[in-house]
């Protein structure tokens, strides 16, 4: 009988070489953790999910993007503040809580340049690319402004003149600066507190008038503490997911083209639907009962001139750029003019 022998392999250098293996594969997983106060179930975090799901299949499991939905890490303030010490990577924030990243993102929402959305889109389509660009040197990674219609004032006691506002507890979202300086040039004491704390606010009478967007105004269920809608765009919201890069930088070059191509393609469906659902929610509030009011003759027009002024002199203080907000108002003046062909860049 004829005998084999095999040579033996140390247990020992099996180990060491699935370690080695594991240790290589792990060195190229990503978990990217990001925040938003967008709620569990709806759309946004549907989508965004949806997003991640296609990210982690097509890299083969390298990067991971976990979603903290519903506010559970925060308000804005607060998650920019995790991101500063490493807790988060990203988030998903509104327009206002953008100038905490770069000061120039927050120039399509400042209040009352807009009066509808085409004038918006024509603005759009010649300027995001120099505000995503201030983000991407700025050091945040991001992937395209998500719109979500205009915001509406929004009370427990008809709007139709600023005298109406008089004495009314007006809430501004902590941060925004443009339209806290706005509502003070309107003669209006605004009151400052976080997003999350809206609804509270209504429900405990510290606030009674709000100013956001009908969609989200129904989603954050703040509809329940008003009765009234006054007929006037006041300023136009926006959404951007932000990544920061020093993070997004550890994933290997060509999955990095896998998360913008998606992520890209999640916010611009958000961008596409957005103001549709938004005009959607506004006809929902008045079927349900909210009074649509109608602002007084020459009340837009005057309101428009205030707070223009006091949108430059903001500019002029360097909470934005100047050069940026004369060439949008520039972009609007020929659109209004039928000048569609001037070209207004810096």
């Amino acid at each position: 009988m004829r005998s084999y022998q095999t040579k033996a392999v140390p247990v020992s250098g099996i180990i060491f070489t699935l370690l080695l293996l594991t240790i290589g594969s792990v060195a190229h997983a990503q978990t990217i953790k990001i925040a938003t106060i967008a709620p569990e179930g709806s759309n946004w975090m549907e989508s965004m999910r949806a997003g991640s799901a296609e990210i982690s299949e097509r890299s083969q499991g390298r990067v991971k993007i976990k979603f903290y939905g519903g506010g559970v890490q925060g308000n804005d303030n607060q998650v920019v503040r995790k991101m500063r010490i490493g807790q988060l990577h990203g988030g998903a924030f509104i327009s206002t809580a953008l100038a905490a990243f770069q000061k120039d993102s927050v120039l399509f929402g400042m209040p009352m340049l807009f009066t509808d959305i085409e004038e918006v889109q024509f603005v759009r389509q010649r300027m995001d690319h120099q505000l995503r660009e201030l983000l991407e040197n700025a050091g945040y990674v991001n992937f395209g402004f998500a719109g979500a219609g205009f915001a509406h004032l929004m009370s427990t006691e008809p709007i139709a003149s600023l005298d109406d506002m008089r004495g009314l507890k007006v809430w501004i979202p902590d941060g925004d600066e443009t339209s806290y300086n706005a509502s003070r040039a309107l003669g209006i004491s605004p009151v400052t507190m976080p997003l999350t704390d809206v609804l509270t606010g209504l429900q405990t009478e510290l606030i009674d008038t709000i100013m956001g967007p009908p969609a989200a105004t129904i989603i954050l269920q703040w509809n329940t503490g008003v009765s009234y809608i006054t007929e006037l765009p006041l300023a136009y919201v926006y959404g951007m997911l932000i990544v920061e890069k020093k993070y997004f930088d550890r994933i290997k070059a060509e999955d990095q083209l896998v998360v913008r191509e998606v992520m890209e393609r999640v916010y611009r469906g958000f961008d596409e639907q957005g103001n549709h659902d938004n005009q959607m929610a506004y006809q929902a509030l008045l079927d349900d009962g909210m009074q649509a009011i109608t602002p007084e003759q020459g009340q837009i027009e005057s309101w428009r001139d205030i707070v223009r002024v006091a949108n430059h002199e903001l500019a002029g203080s360097g909470v934005v750029n100047v050069g940026l907000l004369n060439e949008l108002e520039c972009y609007l003046t020929a659109l209004r003019s039928d000048d569609i062909e001037k070209d207004c860049s810096q």
